[in-house]
């Protein structure tokens, strides 16, 4: 039987996982005495990429980048086509000195400007609505009057997200960088404004080198990547 969890996970044990609280759990031992089963454990932003490189957008990629934009910012790297187990999540690469303090304890962490929790935090403080679901948040983006009231919310967002993005890209050297989690379900209202930020702070060769793309299989992406790992 397979889990996934938030956090970076070694040897059936969660050392520090922020967005959740846990650190040094050793949830597979728990687990197995309960359900009397083998319990693998690996991270979900690395399930999610391991099942885009099996079915999905990242099948065709050589090296390529999955990031899973959600409570936080998951990552898996793939170079040459093989999972790169050590590289850490970019959701902690700093991306502005000084910056907003982040749950990991430093300040100016990529997902503390650039996870979709942030972004709808941020607009439901503007929509002066803190009890807002993500569904709502998303009616209320699909109506013309009410998306003029947070243009400056989601053209910052959008500056962070993709300075990251181009970031890793660059790092990497990647053909390929595919955004999954959560964003995916304000692919209509974000992924068009992402694209054109990436266009205009990439430069030639990078835009000609590395396609952006969609998580083939949504936010199930680490649920499917799951039972891939064994």
């Amino acid at each position: 039987m397979e889990f996934l969890f938030l956090g970076r996970p070694k040897n059936g044990t969660i050392y520090y996982s922020p967005n959740l609280q846990a650190n040094e759990l050793n949830i597979e031992e728990i687990i197995k005495e309960k359900i009397h089963k083998d319990v693998y454990l690996k991270n979900d932003g690395m399930c999610a990429g391991i099942a885009e490189k099996a079915y999905g957008s990242l099948k065709e990629s050589s090296n390529g980048i999955f990031l899973g934009i959600g409570t936080g910012i998951g990552t898996a790297v793939f170079m040459h086509g093989k999972l790169e187990e050590d590289i850490r999540s970019a959701g902690h690469m700093i991306i502005e000195k000084n910056g907003k303090r982040c749950n990991c304890g430093k300040n100016g962490c990529y997902e503390a400007y650039a996870s979709m929790k942030v972004l709808k935090t941020q607009l439901r403080n503007r929509f002066q609505n803190e009890n807002l679901s993500s569904k709502e948040i998303l009616t209320l983006l699909q109506n013309s009057n009410e998306i003029t009231k947070v243009e400056d919310i989601l053209k910052e967002y959008i500056e962070y997200l993709a300075i990251g993005i181009a970031n890793m890209a660059r790092i990497c050297s990647a053909d390929t960088v595919c955004i999954g989690g959560s964003f995916i379900y304000f692919k209509d209202i974000l992924f068009e404004r992402l694209i054109k930020e990436l266009d205009r702070i990439m430069v030639p060769m990078e835009k000609e080198m590395t396609k952006i793309k969609l998580a083939t299989l949504g936010n199930d992406a680490g649920m499917i990547g799951a039972t891939l790992i064994n």
